[in-house]
């Protein structure tokens, strides 16, 4: 029978990790929820704190997780094309959404008599109001839908690529690592 690991043990494994690379700047799982983050503190402060703070029955899956980032320039350039795919994205759904202008606008012109009259009598007022918006509101709808559509699928490849290479990056530099994609700890 293996006898569980202990927090000490987890611990001085933990130490002797970032203590092995003191240029790193960046940990992996430095908080149960954030899968990568820049160090905002000393390291050994974290340490500490997981120590002092934490569930006890918790530390060592925290202590497991913690480890400094080896393959930042794999991350930091995952990173880089991600946001240039996002960004790219961005402007080409601001481009289509820009004709949705004209919808809109005839979408508020429409609107304007329909809310007058909601004010004067609420029940002819809505009628009034669904009938004088339904095809403005279509379009708008319309041009939305392929607008998002458009951005969705424009991310989805960096995404998809980005979320690869974290996750290669991450089983490289802490292979027993536990995270899920959300968490370290797998009931959560």
């Amino acid at each position: 029978m293996i006898k569980p690991r202990t927090i000490k043990q987890a611990k001085t494994e933990c130490l002797a990790a970032w203590a092995a690379h003191p240029e790193a700047t960046h940990g992996w799982c430095v908080h149960h929820c954030i899968e990568i983050e820049e160090l905002s503190e000393s390291i050994v402060s974290r340490i500490r704190y997981i120590v002092k703070n934490k569930a006890k029955d918790e530390q060592v899956t925290r202590l497991d997780n913690l480890r400094p980032v080896l393959s930042i320039s794999i991350v930091l350039t995952a990173r880089a094309h991600y946001r240039e795919a996002i960004a790219t994205a961005e402007k080409a759904y601001d481009k289509a959404i820009a004709p949705i202008a004209p919808a809109l606008k005839a979408y508020n012109e429409a609107t304007a008599p329909a809310l007058k009259a909601y004010n004067e009598a609420t029940a002819t007022a809505m009628k009034a109001y669904n009938e004088a918006t339904a095809t403005a509101r279509k379009a708008y709808n319309e041009a939305m839908a392929r607008a998002r559509k458009a951005y969705d699928e424009a991310t989805a490849m960096a995404r998809k690529a980005y979320d690869e290479a974290m996750a290669m990056a991450h089983q490289r530099d802490c292979p027993n690592h536990t995270w899920n994609g959300r968490t370290i700890f797998q009931n959560r």
